[in-house]
This record gives structure tokens, sequence and C-alpha cells, in this order.
């Protein structure tokens, strides 16, 4: 594609984007917990699919369009009472996170976020107040345990990738 379009397209997902966040603060305010759950991940798959499908095809060839951002605080980073939370997890909890993160991954890269938000909407019933931080240090357990490859800054989904790892000895 030309550099042109590449802009128009960046410039388009920008404001879809934008447009998805309001959308988020509505359905957040739905008083039926299923229904908001339903939609929330709804909006979550059509996010990563702006980011990964359609952002990125643009960002790839002209990486230059994306303005330079302040990154702020890590994904990584936890409050006190995160902390707190997660130190009370079982091994158990942990490994259906693991499990939950993994069964997202492909051979393919995804973004981090993807993976976190959609392995967050699988095990919601079972850990509904594990933060997304938490997932996002899971991830990169997994890419120092060799079951994913990374690339980018994992403190930070949107700006990491993962895959599953393509060496056969991490699948032990």
């Amino acid at each position: 594609m030309d550099r042109e379009t590449a802009k128009d397209i960046f410039a388009a997902s920008e404001r879809a984007l934008a447009a998805l966040t309001e959308a988020e603060q509505a359905i957040r305010r739905i008083s039926d917990e299923a229904e908001r759950k339903v939609l929330l991940g709804a909006l979550s798959d059509v996010i990563a699919d702006v980011l990964t499908g359609i952002r990125f095809a643009a960002l790839r060839q002209y990486p230059d369009l994306e303005p330079a951002q302040k990154l702020g605080p890590p994904d990584t980073d936890l409050t006190v009472e995160e902390k707190a939370l997660v130190s009370k997890l079982s091994t158990t909890e942990l490994e259906l996170i693991d499990r939950a993160l993994l069964s997202e991954c492909v051979s393919a890269w995804r973004k981090v976020a993807r993976v976190v938000g959609a392995a967050m909407f699988s095990v919601q019933v079972h850990l509904p107040d594990v933060p997304d931080g938490f997932y996002a240090q899971r991830v990169a357990q997994l890419v120092s345990s060799g079951k994913l490859e990374s690339q980018g800054n994992l403190a930070y989904m949107r700006f990491s990738e993962v895959r599953l790892s393509s060496d056969p000895r991490s699948a032990a």
C-alpha cells in the first residue's frame, strides 16, 4: 500500500478505537452482569481486530505513522491490593490462567493485549478479580519458560506480541 493510504487507514483506525472506547464506557453501565460480560467480550474481539488486523497493516509498512507515546507505568505493575489478591492464588488457579493464555496463542504473532483479554474472558467465572497486569506477568513467565516466544516490550501489552514456541523441547 502507498503511504497516503496507510496514513488514511491509521487515522480511521484511531477514530474507530476512540468510538469503541465510548462503547466500552456505555457497556460498563449495563447492570445485568451476564449481558455486560458478553458485550465486553465481543468488544474486546473487535478492538483486537482493529489493532492487529487493520492498524498494524499500515504500521508494518510505515511505523513512523504512529506518534511517539509516553508509555507510562508498565501494564505489569500491580497495586498493593492486586498483589495481595494474586499472592493468594493456588497452583491450580495459576495453571488455569497459564492454560487459558496458551490456548489463545498460535504459531503466528498475536498482540499480548489480545491474548490477555481473551484469556481473562475465558476464566472470568472462576477468577473474576484477577487483574490484567497479572495475566501479562504470566505471559512473561511463559516466555521465560520457553513455552512462548515474544517480540516487543512485554511490560506493555499493546507493544508486544507472542506466539507458541517453535522449539519442540518447550512442549514438555
